[in-house]
């Protein structure tokens, strides 16, 4: 055999897992699972974790899942630190709804404030029956606020409770692969939105349980001062370590890739949106960070790991669809 030549079977093996993330799909070493997935807008904020970590803000499985729910969402209700009380239970159709109201006049410890905005928190499950599958949405807390000196406070947030409940019927259990527009939290839940919201934001952690993760940030910059704030860090406290120019997904943007803290084999790295715009889904908020142990996958041995780096950013896309609701 000539020397030049490789057989098929020394060529290392690479085992990758196509995953979705937000708006965007991506290629990740096949021992990488998502540990935690995170989106919220103006109405509703809805998370994934692993089935085994106790929060009533996750997915559920099987037949117990709505007594599962309501159980870490009573655990939740308990831990408040004022007298609290359940004012609204739907507990039919497909959108379970949980409200209690909490009473924060009075904290243990501290002095009385009699005008102590009303407190409600909203809690919801959207649930497949036929999937055996559910997944919690909390209302935004901000919306359960309702001024002290208000006659009309339950009709106010009443009609808010409406607006809450109506956005979290857009979460839905398509899976993977799933060509719907809107937000991919995992391979089964998808925010489908016929029309995007005033604002979304939304953050994916993947890991391999050992020296390796990776994290993918998007939404949309709501002012013009924390998107300077972030590309200022880019261009500012950043501008120290390696950096280059890469387009990820086809936006432009800055790449940062450093030694590791603890390892002369870990990689770390962090790539930054730099033509993020305003109030835009297409051109919002967009940041890559991560790390990679080479030690981990020895079949990349012969590779640098500035190159692995690369092939993990150039392998995140636009999910087909993704962004047919986004019109700015």
């Amino acid at each position: 055999m000539n020397k030049m030549e490789v057989r098929e079977e020394d060529i290392p093996v690479f085992e990758f897992t196509e995953h979705c993330a937000g708006r965007y799909q991506l290629e990740l070493p096949a021992d990488m699972e998502l540990i935690r997935s995170g989106y919220n807008d103006e109405l509703i904020l809805a998370s994934v974790y692993p089935p085994d970590e106790v929060r009533h803000d996750t997915a559920y499985r099987g037949e117990h899942r709505v007594d599962g729910w309501r159980s870490r969402v009573e655990a939740a209700r308990q831990k408040e630190p004022v007298e609290t009380r359940n004012v609204h239970w739907v507990p039919e159709g497909s959108l379970k709804t949980l409200v209690y109201y909490a009473d924060y006049r009075k904290i243990p410890g501290l002095s009385e404030d009699p005008a102590a905005k009303h407190v409600f928190k909203a809690h919801f499950l959207k649930d497949f029956s036929t999937a055996e599958r559910s997944i919690a949405i909390q209302g935004q807390g901000g919306l359960g606020f309702v001024s002290r000196d208000e006659p009309e406070y339950k009709a106010i947030y009443h009609e808010r409770l409406t607006q809450m409940q109506e956005r979290a019927q857009a979460l839905e259990y398509h899976p993977w692969p799933h060509n719907k527009p809107g937000v991919c939290l995992d391979r089964e839940f998808v925010v489908v939105n016929a029309v995007a919201p005033e604002r979304e934001g939304y953050s994916m952690q993947f890991v391999n349980g050992k020296g390796s993760w990776f994290t993918l940030k998007g939404g949309t910059y709501t002012s013009e001062g924390r998107m300077k704030e972030v590309q200022s860090e880019a261009r500012g406290m950043l501008a120290f370590l390696a950096s280059s120019s890469m387009k990820v997904a086809g936006r432009k943007g800055r790449l940062f890739i450093s030694d590791g803290k603890y390892s002369e084999t870990e990689r770390e790295f962090r790539w930054v949106a730099t033509d993020s715009k305003v109030n835009s889904f297409h051109y919002g908020h967009f940041v890559i960070e991560g790390a990679i142990e080479m030690k981990d996958y020895p079949e990349m041995a012969p590779m640098k790991g500035t190159d692995v780096i690369v092939g993990l950013l150039k392998s995140v896309q636009v999910r087909p669809y993704a962004m047919l609701d986004a019109k700015r």
